[in-house]
C-alpha cells in the first residue's frame, strides 16, 4: 500500500512533544508503536502522575464494550466544546472528572454526534481526538474509543445514512494525524459488514494520491481548514459590514462560510466589534444586520441568544481591553430586545452557566 503523503504541517497537533503509543496487540507501525505506558526497552514510561497512565486495576475495571453507558456528563463536554470550541476547556473537565474508564465513550460519543451534524463540526472533533491525544486521553483508549464507534456503527446509521463513509474519513484523518497507526485499519475488530466496510473505505482514502494532502482537509470547504480561520473570515467580514453598510453582501459572505453552526460565534464577534468600538452608529449597523439575518432565516433566535450569552461569559476577559464593556454589553443588549432581535427576558448575566466562554 503507498505511503500516504504527510502536509508540511499538521496544526491538529499540540506539539507537547508528548507521544503515546497503543497497545501493541497487531498495533505494530512506523516507529515500532509499542504498549500504552512502555518505552523502547518495554520498561514503564509513565509514573502515577502522569495524565496518561493507566493502572493494571484500570485496565482490569474497564466493563465489557458493549456494557458501556455514555454518562451524561460525556456528552455535556462534547456538547459545549461543539459550542465553544475550546480545547483547553475540554482538557481542564476531563482532569477534572478523573476517570480514564470513560475515555473510551467520550472518543465514540464525539463521533457519533459529529455524524449528525455538518463539516464544522467534524472537523472540531479531528481536532478534539488530535488535541487529547496523549495529552489527557491515553493512546490505548482513542484506540478503544474508535473501536466502539466500528461495533456500534448500525445503531449510529439509523440516525445518520451516510455513517460508513463517514467513520471511513474520520478513521483515515486519525491516521494522518498519527493518533492511531496505519495497522489499526487492518487490525480492527469487525463484527459487522458495515465496519468491514469502513475499514474498506479508509484504507482506500490512504492509498489514494496525494492522500496526506486530501484527508488533512477531508471535511471539504465547510470546515476552511480550522476554527481559527472561520473566526478570521467571520471577523473580515463584518469589518467590511461595518464599513459599506451592505447587508447583502454580508449575507453572501455568511452563506460562502458554510457553518450554519457557527453563526453563534459570528453573533458573539459582531457584539465584540461593537463593544471594541464605543459608537452609536456601529452598534446601529450590528442590530440591522442581526434583524435582517433573523427576518431571511439565516440566523435563529437561539443562535442570536448564545452569541450574547457568549460575550456575558467572556466579559471579565473583555474588560481587559475595553474597561467599560459591562456598561455597553448591558446598552446593546436592552437595544436588541428593542428591536426584536433578543426575547425581552432574556438576562445575559444569570445564563452565564449556560454558555461556555470562549
Amino acid at each position: 500500500m503507498p505511503k500516504p503523503e504527510k502536509p508540511e504541517r499538521l496544526d491538529r497537533h499540540s506539539g507537547t512533544g508528548l507521544r503515546g503509543l497503543p497497545k501493541k496487540e497487531g498495533h505494530a507501525g512506523k516507529g515500532g508503536w509499542g504498549r500504552v505506558g512502555s518505552g523502547e526497552d518495554g520498561e514503564a514510561a509513565f509514573d502515577e502522575k502522569d495524565p496518561n497512565y493507566v493502572s493494571e486495576e484500570e485496565e482490569r475495571s474497564l466493563p465489557p464494550k458493549d456494557a458501556q453507558p455514555t454518562p451524561p456528563i460525556i456528552e455535556e463536554i462534547i456538547q459545549e466544546y461543539l459550542l465553544s470550541g475550546d480545547l483547553d476547556e475540554v482538557v481542564k473537565s476531563l482532569n477534572e472528572l478523573n476517570n480514564p474508564v470513560l475515555h473510551p465513550q467520550l472518543v465514540k460519543k464525539a463521533l457519533y454526534i459529529s455524524m449528525e451534524k455538518q463539516a464544522y463540526e467534524r472537523e472540531l472533533i479531528s481536532k478534539l481526538l488530535s488535541g487529547l491525544y496523549s495529552v489527557v486521553v491515553a493512546p490505548l483508549f482513542i484506540a478503544e474509543g474508535l473501536q466502539l464507534a466500528l461495533d456500534h456503527l448500525e445503531d449510529a446509521a439509523l440516525d445518520t445514512p451516510n455513517a460508513i463513509e463517514l467513520l471511513s474519513k474520520f478513521l483515515a484523518r486519525a491516521v494522518i494525524d498519527e493518533i492511531i497507526p496505519p495497522i489499526f485499519l487492518k487490525s480492527a475488530e469487525t463484527r459487522t459488514q458495515m465496519a468491514k466496510d469502513v475499514l474498506t473505505l479508509a484504507n482506500a482514502l490512504i492509498a489514494e494520491k496525494h492522500g496526506g494532502e486530501r484527508l488533512a482537509n477531508i471535511w471539504g470547504p465547510g470546515d476552511l481548514c480550522s476554527v481559527k480561520r472561520l473566526k478570521k473570515e467571520a471577523t473580515l467580514l463584518l469589518e467590511e459590514y461595518l464599513t459599506s453598510g451592505d447587508v447583502q453582501e454580508a449575507e453572501k459572505c455568511v452563506r460562502k462560510l458554510n457553518a450554519p453552526s457557527f453563526h453563534f460565534q459570528i453573533v458573539k464577534i459582531a457584539i465584540r466589534l461593537a463593544l471594541e468600538k464605543s459608537t452609536d452608529d456601529v452598534n446601529r449597523k450590528i442590530l440591522a444586520l442581526f434583524s435582517s439575518f433573523l427576518k431571511i432565516g439565516l440566523f435563529t433566535p437561539g443562535q442570536v441568544e448564545n452569541g450574547f450569552r457568549c460575550c456575558f461569559a467572556a466579559l471579565h476577559d473583555i474588560k481587559l481591553d475595553v474597561p467599560l464593556a459591562g456598561t455597553y454589553l448591558n446598552k446593546i443588549t436592552q437595544s436588541a430586545k428593542d428591536e426584536g432581535c433578543l426575547n425581552k427576558e432574556f438576562d445575559g448575566e444569570s445564563s452565564v452557566k449556560k454558555q461556555p466562554s470562549t
